[in-house]
């Protein structure tokens, strides 16, 4: 296998780390009209079904934080696909609601530590003309899992006991990621920090030419050199000279889930049944939800080292702005328009809403917060920023359906607040972020120093 296809293996199989969050996320969308059928569940009982795994999600970064500097990136993966293992059995053989939600809990607890795992070692595994294309794979394989567990849903929804199917099928991906994990390298710059140079050395040999791998090396080395008289620990990250990546850390992830991406992909066949009361027109316009979520997020991977992440976080802020708009609007005018102008409004709002996210704010949080932060402390910041990721994402999931029930809701007000928090994302992109395209790992750490 050549260099190039060495590099892309290893980030397909770190990114299926990716599938199963977006499956394991999205599932639950489609499994439970059945789930409502078989355990009956109270309202009470039912949320807290779906949001187990932004529960088990949040825990996963206390766990991944101190592991995977410990441990090691490839072996904290093995740990984690194989907590996606026992909670995919778990769910699909649960013979009451608590069960499913023990399931659910593992689930996310396997998927907060590869959201801030996976990124982190692809992105200490890239070669710096290609990192944000192959940290970006794992934003592109959230997408695929999601749109996956919407096919699957459509599948198996008029099957006896299709939940259990649904939940076996996440199993598969599960045994891959534990498998694949096996035959691919730990990361060089983990090496190359806990001393083992030759280690490092001969897995750079495998991914780059042998002058590039020396220089990489030597540069790795001489960072960590200059930082033995400043060891590191999580109070670091509190820093005042690490005050700008902390806000960046915070801040992307606020800004992303508070613009309602996961109002939409949790709610989006609430959502369309405003214009499609058909539940089956809403459950495929969802399944379209998907699929552009995919498509576009290709395309990210073809944009983002092409053009600065500056410019493509103003673009996609702006794009999903004016796009959250429109929804709004929808609603707010519902009674003044006609009603294919209203689907064309909502739906279309929607769709081209992913667009401008999938291509921005969606891959943009994860490659950030894989790239900003010193190599001592980077284990342990990338999973910080996973656990802000949780704690909004849990935050939009718990608030929409209740401002959903209010006026906000019927007047499209909801939008509006997603488009205020969109907008005051400028500012933010504007004196906060800092570009990191074209520079190393080791090159941006150096800002701090």
């Amino acid at each position: 296998m050549n260099k190039n296809s060495l590099l892309y293996f290893i980030a397909a199989v770190a990114a299926t780390g990716g599938l199963l969050f977006g499956f394991d996320t999205g599932v639950i969308n489609v499994a439970l009209p059945q789930l409502r059928t078989k355990f009956n569940p109270s309202p009470e009982t039912e949320g807290f079904i779906v949001s187990a795994v932004l529960f088990g999600g949040m825990a996963g970064p206390f766990i991944s934080g101190p592991l995977t500097d410990l441990l090691g990136r490839k072996k904290i993966n093995i740990i984690a696909s194989f907590v996606f293992v026992v909670g995919s059995i778990i769910t699909a053989i649960a013979p009451s609601v608590s069960f499913l939600i023990i399931g659910r809990l593992f689930l996310g607890l396997a998927i907060g530590i590869v959201a801030s795992t996976v990124p982190l070692y692809l992105a200490e595994i890239a070669p710096t003309d290609k990192r944000g294309k192959l940290v970006t794979f794992f934003q592109l394989a959230i997408t695929l899992g999601i749109l996956l567990s919407y096919v699957v849903g459509y599948f198996f929804a008029d099957q006896e006991d299709g939940w259990r199917s649904m939940f076996w099928t996440g199993f598969i991906p599960a045994a891959i990621l534990m498998v694949g994990m096996f035959f691919v390298p730990e990361s060089p710059r983990w090496l190359i920090g806990k001393g083992r140079d030759a280690e490092a050395l001969e897995v750079l040999n495998r991914l780059r030419e042998p002058s590039q791998a020396q220089a990489e090396l030597a540069q790795t080395k001489q960072i960590i050199e200059d930082e033995k008289h400043n060891k590191g620990d999580w109070r670091m990250l509190f820093s005042k000279r690490l005050r700008i990546p902390l806000f960046i850390g915070i801040g992307i992830f606020f800004i992303q889930q508070f613009s309602g991406i996961n109002a939409i992909i949790y709610f989006s066949t609430d959502i369309f049944k405003n214009v499609f009361p058909d539940g089956n027109t809403a459950a495929l316009a969802t399944v379209g939800v998907g699929v552009i979520n995919a498509a576009s997020t290709f395309l990210a991977i073809m944009i983002l080292d092409k053009f600065g992440r500056k410019q493509i976080l103003y673009t996609g802020l702006l794009g999903t702005a004016a796009c959250l708009a429109t929804v709004g609007l929808a609603f707010y005018m519902k009674d003044s328009l006609s009603p294919e102008l209203q689907k064309i409004m909502l739906v279309g709002g929607v769709y081209v809403y992913i667009v401008f996210f999938a291509i921005s704010l969606g891959p943009l949080g994860w490659l950030l917060i894989s790239e900003i932060y010193p190599l001592k402390i980077r284990g342990f910041a990338s999973s910080m920023g996973s656990f802000n990721h949780w704690l909004f994402d849990a935050g939009v999931a718990y608030s929409f359906p209740i401002l959903a029930a209010t006026s906000l809701g019927t007047n499209g007000g909801i939008f509006g607040i997603y488009m205020t928090v969109v907008l005051l994302g400028l500012l933010f992109a504007k004196y906060i972020v800092f570009e990191t395209k074209g520079m190393s790992l080791e090159e941006i750490e150096k800002r701090y120093n």
